[in-house]
């Protein structure tokens, strides 16, 4: 039983689809108090963590449906406003830090021939690219912190960029802005404006304004279509936290 502290996008088919599946297992564990795996590790540190289990499955079915999969699985019948939620701030333990899941991560794969969605990145500098955008739809400040801190350091490979991993995954605990997430949709634009057809740039200037998501989807099939793989690579397409769940995320850290 596991599930990642990376984001889905890094992982195989087997693995996504496992991860929705422990998910599932350590939900009904948890919120129904079951014996059965009470004392695994993943169920112990997840134990006072609702929510942010609960977003993390959301943002493995968005990586699921963006590589096609169905899902038929939602998990809104759970009471993710239990006094579990008391505890949401403080930080989620690691049973392994995120540098040595990429490593582990990576040995599966060149056993099996397999590989995510995101390749695993071997330095640094790559780790962050990939999440640059999701970053940025955080706050720019937040965008800004990271690239003035890449300056004073040396680009190591991920393994040890233990700082760097932990400072980008700590961000990411902030919720999206939409203020922030103009500002990503206007840098993604700027890929494929020279590019888009005029039904595609019809389509970004009636949607930039409210309806994001759908431009994030547009973006990711344009990514495809004009074959941006630096953009393909980028975390933020599975990355949008919906409005409700932004809004309860909200509420429980204005009570703390």
């Amino acid at each position: 039983m596991r599930v990642w502290d990376l984001y889905p996008g890094y992982l195989s088919r087997g693995n996504l689809l496992g991860q929705h599946a422990e998910i599932h297992a350590l939900l009904s564990v948890i919120s129904g108090d079951k014996k059965g795996y009470g004392s695994h590790p993943e169920t112990l540190r997840w134990k006072e963590h609702l929510l942010k289990l609960k977003l993390k499955h959301d943002l493995t079915v968005k990586e699921m449906r963006l590589r096609g999969y169905r899902h038929a699985s939602p998990c809104e019948d759970l009471d993710f406003r239990s006094s579990a939620l008391q505890h949401s701030k403080e930080k989620i333990c690691y049973v392994d830090h995120p540098a040595e899941q990429l490593e582990i991560l990576r040995e599966k794969y060149r056993q099996r021939s397999s590989s995510g969605r995101i390749p695993l990145p071997l330095r640094g500098s790559e780790f962050w690219a990939h999440h640059k955008y999701s970053i940025m739809a955080r706050g720019y400040e937040f965008y800004k912190d990271i690239q003035d801190y890449l300056k004073s350091k040396k680009d190591l490979p991920v393994r040890q960029e233990t700082d760097l991993i932990e400072r980008i995954l700590t961000i990411l605990e902030e919720p999206v802005t939409t203020r922030a997430m103009r500002n990503v949709v206007h840098h993604l634009w700027g890929y494929f404006k020279d590019v888009a057809t005029p039904e595609e740039k019809e389509s970004y200037l009636h949607h930039q304004q409210e309806e994001m998501p759908a431009l994030l989807d547009q973006f990711y099939a344009m990514s495809q279509k004009y074959q941006r793989e630096y953009l393909l690579h980028s975390t933020v397409f599975a990355d949008y936290i919906p409005p409700p769940l932004f809004t309860h995320i909200n509420k429980e850290r204005s009570r703390s």
